[in-house]
């Protein structure tokens, strides 16, 4: 049976372009909509973006935070605030909203020359990768595992199988 995925539309077009693109090959019928669009229909709803989840009334809201929860869970711009903290690694966490529980995080490793725009391009990458494999996760009722991650590539195992080589 087809899945169907929601995803609330935001500025964050990266996001929405890489699940459009994972979904593509996948039993899974993905719609981008607004957040005033009546979500029931979805088995999964996903945000990319809009922040005032509390508005949805369903059993499965996913977002993306593009740091370590909690850490600057209440920052506007959590990047930035992390950045200016000094921390040596953030990175991205995947959680539902409705439930409030993580499903995934991935670090990101910040050095010492480590400018703002590397983290952000760096946690933007990140970003891209995991969220359409959680997503999948939530839809086909497994617990996300980071073989999953890795395995999502045709890597010849040259690298050590880490997927990331092509």
């Amino acid at each position: 049976m087809t899945k169907k995925l929601g995803i609330v539309d935001s500025d964050n077009k990266d996001i929405i372009f890489a699940i459009e693109k994972y979904f593509s090959s996948k039993d899974a019928d993905v719609k981008v909509v607004s957040k005033d669009y009546n979500m029931s229909e979805f088995d999964v709803v996903v945000l990319t973006g809009y922040v005032d989840f509390n508005n949805f009334n369903h059993p499965n809201v996913l977002k993306i935070y593009p740091t370590l929860l909690p850490a600057f869970n209440d920052e506007e711009y959590p990047i930035l605030a992390s950045y200016l903290a000094g921390v040596k690694v953030s990175g991205v966490t995947v959680y539902n909203c409705s439930n409030d529980k993580i499903l995934a995080q991935y670090p990101v490793l910040v050095g010492f020359d480590t400018s703002f725009e590397e983290l952000s391009d760096e946690i933007l990458k990140i970003a891209q990768k995991i969220y359409p494999v959680v997503i999948d996760a939530v839809l086909c009722d497994k617990v996300f595992d980071f073989n999953d991650l890795f395995n999502q590539t045709s890597c010849s195992g040259s690298c050590g199988g880490c997927g990331g080589c092509h």
